[in-house]
């Protein structure tokens, strides 16, 4: 499939958990989509609460993955290593004056370049998971055992070596990717993963976009695990089929 004949959609939401409502504390959650001449992208983050400056440290790593990708893009055939590289440099800038280790925060994404490749990357606890249209599932990390599991995040992670990452010539038609903080994916059955990456697309993607906010709210408000407490956030991006290019 050339680039020019991709058709990708993306949509996300976050909610701020119970706990954080009782203590009234703010979202620590973070996400964003970016849609511009450098590419298509989606970025989750999950500031850590036990640091000061969690709620910054994700809203910045949000915004440092979409400031990256700009001058990444531009070069033809971009190493991922390069990108991870840039993301360090423009979150800790950001979240300056505080100190990173303050500032700690997950960071998931994935970017699909204007030459039509995907990269898919993964700094921390959470989900980023692909669903191709056969059903088949690759999630990210999930090979990881043991020791190599322990939190890691920008602020913490001393190499980029640290970062989950894979890479595709392009995002496929009917193919869906899904990033998701871990009041989410953790409560996620991983036999279920893929059809609830299906459900998503389904029944969310074709609504207006106000509504679609309205509904991925109540969702995600109304979750379906007992006494969930942690703040959830999830981002969907996926490619349409021809056909549905054409309505």
């Amino acid at each position: 499939m050339s680039p020019a004949s991709q058709h990708l959609e993306w949509f996300g939401a976050s909610v701020r958990g119970r706990l954080h409502q009782h203590q009234g504390c703010p979202n620590q959650d973070a996400w964003q989509g970016i849609s511009n001449t450098s590419g298509t992208a989606i970025v989750v983050s999950d500031g850590m609460g036990s640091k000061p400056n969690a709620r910054i440290g994700a809203q910045m790593a949000c915004r440092a993955v979409k400031d990256a990708i700009k001058p990444w893009a531009k070069t033809e055939n971009p190493p991922p290593v390069t990108l991870l590289r840039l993301i360090h440099l423009f979150w800790g800038l950001y979240v300056l004056p505080h100190k990173e280790e303050d500032s700690a925060a997950t960071c998931l994404f994935a970017v699909v370049v204007p030459s039509g490749a995907l990269t898919i990357a993964k700094l921390g606890d959470g989900i980023a998971a692909i669903r191709d249209v056969d059903g088949n599932l690759k999630i990210l990390g999930e090979e990881r055992q043991g020791f190599s599991n322990q939190t890691t995040a920008l602020g913490i992670a001393r190499s980029t070596q640290e970062w989950t990452v894979i890479t595709r010539p392009c995002l496929s038609p009917q193919t869906a990717v899904l990033l998701a903080t871990d009041g989410i994916a953790d409560d996620l059955v991983s036999d279920r993963i893929g059809d609830f990456i299906h459900t998503l697309v389904t029944e969310f993607g074709a609504m207006p976009p106000l509504q679609r906010r309205h509904a991925l709210h109540r969702e995600l408000r109304n979750w379906s695990t007992p006494n969930h407490l942690d703040d959830k956030t999830l981002a969907v991006l996926w490619c349409k089929q021809a056909q549905e290019q054409s309505k």
